[in-house]
């Protein structure tokens, strides 16, 4: 399964994915546009910071998720085939037992009084928004076997250059 992934040491703090995000999920897909037709846009992405660190939060698509399983309609389930926890709004009651349940409080209460989470920006050629967004490259999307080849190599790149400056 393709998931988003976080490159922590690259994060910034900028909040570029959550504009991003909140523009993607607008009935015009553009931030300036939604603001000027007053489209009412909210992140499924949010950044946290603690301290001089700072660290994008989405759902993760929990194998097991604990969100469906408290989800009394339906409303959440996890795709046979993708893993993906997918979320059905017209099933959905607004009783929030799902914000409730998931570890990483990233299921949140949207302006509608269900919820919102991270669809992976289904439907959008270009994959998630807030991945194309990031001005760092520290959100990227892919398999955890590539995202852990990845922070390997990168790894390997930095004990070069201490290497090589000692």
């Amino acid at each position: 399964m393709q998931s988003i992934f976080v490159d922590d040491a690259k994060c910034l703090g900028c909040k570029t994915c959550e504009l991003a995000c909140a523009a993607a999920h607008t009935p015009s897909k553009n931030l300036f546009a939604a603001l000027a037709a007053n489209e009412t846009a909210q992140a499924r992405i949010y950044v946290e910071s603690a301290g001089a660190g700072a660290f994008p939060l989405q759902c993760r698509h929990c194998a097991e998720a604990q969100c469906a399983k408290a989800c009394v309609t339906g409303a959440l389930w996890e795709h046979p085939e993708t893993g993906a926890v997918k979320y059905a709004e017209e099933k959905c009651l607004g009783c929030l037992m799902c914000v409730t349940a998931c570890p990483f409080g990233v299921c949140a209460e949207a302006q509608n009084k269900k919820i919102a989470k991270c669809d992976l920006c289904a439907g959008l050629p270009q994959g998630p928004a807030c991945v194309e967004a990031c001005p760092t490259g520290a959100v990227r999307f892919g398999s955890a076997g590539s995202f852990a080849k990845k922070r390997r190599q990168e790894y390997l790149v930095q004990l070069e250059r201490e290497k090589e400056r000692a």
